[in-house]
């Protein structure tokens, strides 16, 4: 079991995923400098470089190797910094460099997509708390201040992945950007059931939370009745259960939660108890791991002892709904914001649809969020936005928002129908598409 007062890299009760779990791809991409043509071809970099001018991380290209243009970088801050004017973003022909400082670390976004500074600063505060859910702020902070030239990369070597999933999370999911969890489509009552399995095999003391996750989804949460986790930290939470380390055995690792306490760890268990579902328990006890595997071999043999589980995985394993299964037809793809719950739920996309196409719709509906969410000084309530190759429609009211791309042959008309009969499935599947009551105690 890790000890809960540090983070301990490459140490595999710890639960986290080492360079060493993954394929020779990743490896093979953090050997580019800057000065590659392979790196430079690259749309978007995120790097991370100490006030000190240290590297950190960079999602593409070797962090030594891309230390002169990191010592660059510190030396752009520093100079604005001293005029009290701090550098927030540059434009240099078709590229736009975003920057984000925040007490030792310097955060850094460049791309050439057209995106807004707001949006790629919302992505470096991202970055920036994922790195804080491994080592807190305080741990940051003493380390910086005990020796300002430190190489970080000694702590955060076991994790590097775990940041790598959430910067690729961030061109292909919504989640981050919606600021709400992404729910499993499951029954009612099999979502109660399992509810009620997690409440009545609760220890006395110690657990704080406990959920069941299915690829970044949420099934269930059983919460105090005065407390939630931020949705944020709920996503780090879930990034965290993607690594492959994690699908066999017992895992009982420290991890900071940012919205819920910077300067201290929690102490999750984490354990896969069918293929495709990942129960997560998280605790304030560093000693807490016995009960806690008990708790989970309770919950294990409670929901097994029916077809529980196995329906459950089965909802699982099909990932997403495809858009024809929402009773329309010509759709691409949705998501769909419940805000109230601040929940969420996206559909698949049309097989017809290409990965730059994915990406590409995917960074139009993040673009048209910020509009809508208040990024500008008067947020649109419908946004319809049309290209070559599809149509996209943003719409907000007062308890959803929706984002859905059909063809661009479809007509401004036969879209409008196309929504409000989505919005009517959405309404007679509620109760299945999100968590409306989850336990608490």
């Amino acid at each position: 079991m890790a000890d809960g007062s540090a983070y301990q890299p490459e140490t595999a009760a710890n639960g986290l995923t080492t360079t060493s779990d993954y394929s020779g791809q990743l490896s093979a991409e953090k050997l580019d400098d800057f000065s590659s043509p392979s790196w430079r071809k690259r749309s978007r970099h995120f790097l991370v470089l100490s006030s000190a001018g240290k590297p950190i991380y960079s999602r593409f290209g070797n962090e030594a190797q891309l230390s002169t243009l990191m010592s660059a970088v510190q030396a752009i801050i520093s100079t604005f910094a001293d005029m009290s004017d701090p550098v927030r973003s540059m434009t240099m022909g078709q590229h736009i460099i975003v920057f984000y400082t925040n007490g030792p670390l310097y955060l850094l976004a460049v791309s050439d997509r057209g995106e807004p500074a707001e949006l790629l600063r919302n992505e470096l505060q991202l970055l920036h708390s994922q790195i804080v859910s491994i080592l807190t702020s305080a741990q940051l902070t003493k380390i910086f201040e005990q020796r300002s030239s430190y190489d970080l990369r000694q702590l955060l070597g076991g994790a590097e992945v775990l940041i790598d999933h959430m910067v690729d999370s961030l061109d292909t999911d919504l989640s981050f950007t919606l600021g709400s969890l992404d729910t499993l489509w499951i029954r009612y009552k099999l979502r109660e059931r399992v509810g009620k399995t997690l409440l009545a095999a609760r220890p006395l003391k110690g657990l704080l939370y406990a959920m069941l996750v299915a690829d970044m989804k949420l099934v269930t949460l059983l919460r105090p009745r005065k407390h939630s986790l931020h949705p944020s930290d709920l996503h780090l939470l879930f990034n965290m259960a993607t690594s492959r380390t994690f699908l066999t055995g017992e895992h009982w690792t420290p991890m900071c939660f940012p919205k819920f306490n910077d300067q201290g760890f929690l102490h999750v268990y984490l354990s896969y108890i069918s293929p495709h579902v990942a129960l997560i328990l998280v605790s304030a006890d560093r000693d807490g791991f016995p009960s806690l595997a008990l708790c989970r071999e309770r919950i294990y043999e409670d929901l097994s002892s029916d077809d529980a589980l196995l329906r459950l995985d089965d909802a699982a394993a099909q990932r997403a709904l495809r858009p024809s299964e929402l009773g329309v037809t010509g759709l691409l793809q949705l998501y769909y914001r419940h805000k109230t719950l601040v929940q969420h739920f996206g559909t698949r996309f049309d097989d017809s649809v290409s990965e730059e196409q994915k990406r590409r719709i995917i960074n139009v509906y993040k673009r048209l969020r910020l509009y809508i969410s208040g990024g500008g000084l008067n947020p649109l309530r419908i946004i319809y936005h049309k290209c070559e190759s599809d149509t996209v429609l943003a719409w907000q009211s007062s308890s959803f928002e929706l984002y859905a791309t059909v063809a661009p042959t479809m007509e401004v008309k036969g879209m409008i129908r196309l929504v409000n009969a989505v919005l009517e499935w959405i309404k007679n599947e509620e109760d299945h598409l999100f968590v409306v009551n989850a336990p608490s105690y």
